[in-house]
This record gives structure tokens, sequence and C-alpha cells, in this order.
């Protein structure tokens, strides 16, 4: 008697957390992470991205310091499109270590949408000069993203 209460204790806990798990992916709970890679020409940064359920947030360190960033979805192919991650201006400032945390919330999934996600860098301070800009990290969003191009944000 004693072990089919445990025994239905155990089965109890196993079936409440499969219902949770089950109601968690109903909601579109994703959980995914994204090691940042350095632009071609960039010597120091790295981070990641992690998506879980509906934001986006990324931490990156060994960035300049006390620069803006910002972040962005990019299409290369068929034909060269971008899109700013988040609420307008899409940015960040990096610490006096090069240091910081960005979060977005997400309408939709980037997966399937999107090949890159792309963090570049306004040396000028402005997050809207899309002229004065360098790439700075990147990471796939599609098996097929391959290697980023040199310039991933500039128009084809």
């Amino acid at each position: 008697m004693k072990y089919r209460k445990i025994i239905s204790l155990i089965v109890s806990v196993g079936l409440a957390f499969s219902a949770s798990l089950g109601a968690s992916s109903a909601f579109g709970a994703a959980d995914e992470k994204l090691i940042l890679n350095r632009a071609q020409g960039v010597e120091q940064g790295s981070g990641e991205a992690v998506i879980l359920n509906e934001t986006l947030t990324i931490r990156v360190k060994d960035l300049k310091p006390h620069s803006v960033y910002t972040v962005w979805y990019v299409n290369t192919e068929p034909e060269h499109m971008i899109a700013g991650v988040g609420q307008r201006p899409y940015m960040f400032k990096t610490d006096r270590k090069g240091a910081a945390t960005f979060k977005a919330k997400l309408d939709e999934q980037p997966f399937d949408t999107w090949q890159m996600l792309v963090i570049i860098r306004h040396p000028n301070g402005d997050p809207q000069d899309m002229q004065h800009k360098e790439d700075a990290l990147w990471a796939p969003l599609t098996k097929s993203a391959g290697k980023a191009p040199a310039n991933p944000c500039a128009a084809s």
C-alpha cells in the first residue's frame, strides 16, 4: 500500500511536469542559444544571444568600451534586406570594459525568416547613422547562412 502511494505520487509529479512542458511549447516557447562570431577584421569581442519565449537577450564582452552598437536581422540572398531588432533605435552602449546586455521583445521567431543576427558599431555614437558603421559580431539564424560576408549590413 505504501509503495502504491509513492508510485502514484511519482506518476503525478511526472504528469504535472510533462503538462507544464507542453503548456510552454503551446505558447511558442523556444530556447535557442547562439554564439556570436567576430565579423571579418574585428580583433576582439565575443558574446551570445539567447532566445527564450518572446525575448532575445544578447550579452557581449570585450567590445570597444563606451561605444554604441545596434542589432539587426540580415538577409543577403535572394535579395539584401535588414530589419532592426526590438524597438528603435535598436541599440545598446558598452561599459568601460566593453560589456553590455541587450534585451528585446520579439513579435515572432527570426528563424526561417532571417539568415543572420548582426551587431554593428557606430563610431560616431549615432545609432541612426548607417553610412559610418563597422560590423562587430554576427550569428547565423539558418543552417544555410554559412560564413558572414565582409560587411553583411552593406547594401548590395
